[in-house]
Parts: structure tokens; C-alpha cells; sequence
């Protein structure tokens, strides 16, 4: 699961909403219950997309991997697939019937 995020450096200091990284814990949680039902035991990677490159890790979010536009691409390309085509078919299936109106 990959949250996406812009943020100023301002807007990143400022901010008083949900932190980026609770954005992202949340987000993959929710897809994470999504995903039981349908594979049981499937794991979430939850991955902060930082664009500006303005955020790095926060241990008091140990599930959510910071990442750049810089090393998204090596990060993803050097995972290690933990599912098949038949499952990840499976999967956007069933999001597909969970996200239409």
C-alpha cells in the first residue's frame, strides 16, 4: 500500500491533522482487513511516498516504511513477490466489487 504524499516542509512541521504516517498505518490497515477476506494471512507493506523527499522514518510508526522518488523503484523491484498472478487477480477482483458505487 503506497500513500502518496506532497507536503510542504511547512505544511509537514504544521500540520495538525492525522501525521502522514497515521494516514498511512490507517490505509494500510483498512486494505489489510479488505485482503482477509479474501486470501487469508496476505501481508500489507505500508509504504509514505514522500515526493518531496521531506519525511524519514518514525519509530513510533514501525509499519510504515518512508520511501522517495528516488528509491521507490529499488525498493519495489528488490521485494520479494509473495503472491501469484492467480491470487493478485483474485485480489483486484474483489477490491474492484468493494469500490464500485
Amino acid at each position: 500500500m503506497i500513500e502518496v504524499k506532497n507536503w510542504s516542509d511547512n505544511y509537514v512541521k504544521n500540520n495538525t491533522n492525522l501525521s502522514p504516517y497515521e494516514q498511512t498505518e490507517r490505509a494500510g490497515r483498512v486494505l489489510w482487513i479488505l485482503l482477509q477476506d479474501v486470501i487469508k494471512g496476505t501481508r500489507v507493506t505500508n509504504i509514505l511516498l514522500s515526493i518531496q523527499g521531506n519525511m524519514t522514518y518514525n519509530q513510533n510508526y514501525r509499519s510504515v516504511f518512508v520511501s522517495s522518488l528516488n528509491k521507490i523503484n529499488q525498493f519495489l523491484e528488490n521485494r520479494q513477490d509473495s503472491l501469484n498472478e492467480k491470487d493478485v487477480n483474485k485480489i483486484v477482483k474483489s477490491l474492484k466489487r468493494s469500490f464500485i458505487c
